[in-house]
């Protein structure tokens, strides 16, 4: 299994997480006893976190359970902070105050889930410590009143659901910007096809996919003669006869074919589960609807030339493939332009 820098980092920074929960929880241990004296049931508390603690860091530096290791530094960050909250007064704790941040940081660090998780944990914990709340002190062994920690348990709650709601639409809208910047990176902006890094991402996984049965097709498509057009009539009518042609490429082909600018006046079209004899009919296709429209308010007659290649058995690779579609491409301009020519190999 291949194994990505962001994998590691996240490995790393999981480490850390439950790394710190185990030093905190043994400090705690220690230097609690020295500033004050509560119930001996708070020591097993502690205790049973810091063994659970023990347990997930192992797991996690052992590689075990990848998938949840998230949550397990989520939970492993509730163990620290609970405890802590119980012996320094309850919803009435000033570290009370930091809970609803917690909801929105799991949607960040984890997800909907490990949000939702979190925030039904926090729930159930100020619950418990209301219903409980005259057997919790402060440090200074105040005990509040009654009405206080319902009425501040109450507005923690609240906050708390708002937090995983808000957690809930914030990792709504980064994905969808992020999603958007991640099509935005693989868009040429001109035609709105795929550019060269985009090609190279769908070219990869159709070619791991074809097989004997299955051969995938790619021709390179050029607009004849377009230099011409942008020295005559200027980059703004060549732009506009670019996103023109690459509008009837794109609805020429089939709902499975790729197409992507692959630079200047050239495009590539992956044609996946077809051979070659059946992509010279799409390619002929193509060439003919390109020729019967005009381009641009000055209806400019258009033409292209496409080379056209298919997939090999074996040993077979993006830029071989391509290689062999760009020499077809060449062989037919050199044979008067406006026509398919299919490579030799």
């Amino acid at each position: 299994m291949h194994i990505t820098k962001q994998d590691q980092l996240n490995h790393m920074l999981t480490l850390r997480i439950v790394e710190l929960t185990i030093v905190t929880l043994i400090c705690a241990i220690l230097i609690r006893p020295l500033l004050s004296e509560i119930h001996p049931y708070f020591l097993w508390i502690e205790l049973i976190d810091l063994a659970l603690a023990t347990v997930f860091y192992f797991i996690i530096r052992a590689g075990f359970l990848d998938k949840w290791k998230i949550s397990i530094s989520l939970t492993a960050s509730n163990l620290l902070i609970l405890p802590l909250l119980v012996i320094s007064g309850g919803v009435n704790s000033q570290l009370a105050f930091f809970l609803p941040l917690i909801p929105i940081m799991a949607a960040l660090i984890g997800g909907r889930l490990e949000s939702l998780v979190v925030g039904f944990i926090l729930i159930t914990a100020i619950i418990l410590a209301t219903v409980f709340g005259d057997s919790i002190m402060d440090l200074n062994d105040h005990i509040y009143s009654d009405e206080k920690t319902i009425s501040r348990s109450f507005w923690l709650i609240i906050t708390i659901v708002f937090s995983m709601i808000f957690g809930r639409f914030f990792l709504q809208k980064y994905t969808e910007l992020t999603d958007q910047l991640k099509d935005e990176n693989l868009q040429d902006p001109l035609t709105k096809l795929l550019n060269r890094r985009g090609l190279s991402l769908h070219f990869e996984k159709e070619l791991d996919k074809t097989n004997t049965d299955s051969p995938l097709s790619l021709m390179i498509i050029d607009i004849d003669y377009f230099k011409k057009i942008n020295d005559f009539h200027g980059h703004n009518i060549g732009d506009l006869c670019l996103i023109e042609v690459a509008n009837i490429l794109k609805n020429a082909l089939r709902k499975n074919d790729i197409i992507a600018r692959f630079g200047g006046e050239e495009f590539i079209a992956i044609l996946p589960k077809t051979s070659k004899i059946e992509a010279i009919t799409i390619a002929e296709t193509l060439r003919r609807k390109v020729s019967e429209n005009t381009y641009s308010e000055l209806e400019l007659p258009l033409t292209i030339t496409l080379g056209l290649t298919e997939s090999k058995p074996e040993n077979e690779t993006t830029l071989k493939i391509i290689k062999r579609a760009d020499k077809a491409l060449y062989k037919g301009k050199n044979k008067g332009r406006n026509r398919v020519e299919l490579s030799e190999d």
